[in-house]
């Protein structure tokens, strides 16, 4: 079970989601009326029923983790690892060539008034975690895409830039965190927090009628991308704290001993991506998220960090969407 982003009259933070609610199961006996909503509904009950099948028995078709990830993966998990070998497996690829000196010249990351042009200088400068995060984000590019002028390129297009400006916020916040030490990695976290998204867009083509009803559509990707996303990340072997971020980044009251994780990171960064979006009217009050407070963030702080960062956070959000 998942949380919503949504808030009571009394601002208390409450949790929906069951089948029924979500998708409208039609009631025994009683005949509906076609309406575009009831055709969008009933397709939606048909797609999660098969998807929670599909999961229960473990048996639904998760894509396979793309070669040029695995290549970096491979070079990276080498105990012997040099900077020569990575350089040499990034250049056999040069969109991600090209992606890394793009990140190493972003306003986030640029060290210094000189612009760098050699990938092994990038490389360097960058260090190895932020080439595996390269790879990822042009994996999931490669992995979840849709012809222009398709019924999901919109979707796929929106949900991608979501996902690239929560990593650039993860980044940038844990940066500001003293006793977190992996910025990389609340990056890695952020890239992956709504795989199971992109997932679900990829398959309702044979759901047309689902792209006919936005509300549909974004209910039954808010309700179900949590269990699809942590299927497709332990499939892909990511570490658990990775898995974890993905699997509890909606869980807004969740609560842990110590310092800010990956999760909590991740949970912030997601709000703080959707005040900037303008998408969601009724965002929690980050005073009562245990997360945010962790952090040590609220609204205010929020559209400080916004409003300082924008350019840091709009060139590293461009690097790492290509």
């Amino acid at each position: 079970m998942t949380k919503r982003f949504v808030k009571t009259k009394d601002s208390e933070i409450v949790e929906e989601i069951t089948l029924g609610e979500v998708v409208g199961t039609p009631e025994q006996g009683t005949p509906q009326p076609e309406t575009g909503e009831t055709m969008a509904r009933k397709a939606a009950f048909e797609f999660v029923t098969k998807l929670a099948e599909d999961i229960s028995s473990n048996k639904f078709d998760l894509p396979p983790f793309p070669d040029v990830a695995i290549r970096v993966r491979e070079v990276l998990n080498d105990p012997d690892v040099t900077l020569d070998k990575v350089a040499q497996v990034v250049r056999s690829e040069p969109i991600l060539a090209t992606r890394l000196l793009r990140l190493v010249n972003s306003a986030m990351l640029k060290r210094g008034p000189m612009e760098i042009t050699d990938l092994k200088t990038a490389i360097n400068r960058l260090g190895f975690d932020m080439v595996r995060n390269a790879a990822v984000s042009m994996a999931m590019d490669n992995t979840f895409s849709a012809p222009e002028g398709s019924a999901m390129h919109a979707h796929i297009v929106n949900n991608r830039k979501h996902s690239v400006l929560v990593a650039s916020i993860c980044y940038l916040l844990a940066g500001r965190e003293p006793n977190f030490k992996k910025p990389d990695e609340a990056m890695l976290a952020g890239l992956l927090h709504d795989i199971g998204k992109f997932y679900i867009l990829t398959r309702v083509e044979r759901f047309p009628a689902l792209f006919k009803d936005t509300t549909a559509l974004f209910d039954l990707m808010t309700d179900w991308h949590i269990g699809v996303g942590r299927a497709i990340v332990e499939s892909w072997g990511f570490p658990e704290q990775i898995v974890n971020a993905v699997d509890e980044h909606h869980v807004l009251d969740r609560k842990h001993a110590g310092e800010p994780d990956a999760t909590d990171i991740v949970t912030v960064a997601n709000l703080i991506a959707h005040l900037s979006e303008s998408q969601c009217v009724d965002l929690p009050e980050m005073s009562k998220i245990p997360a945010c407070i962790k952090l040590g963030v609220d609204e205010e702080l929020s559209e400080n960090l916004l409003l300082e960062s924008k350019e840091e956070v709009r060139s590293l959000s461009q690097a790492l969407h290509g």
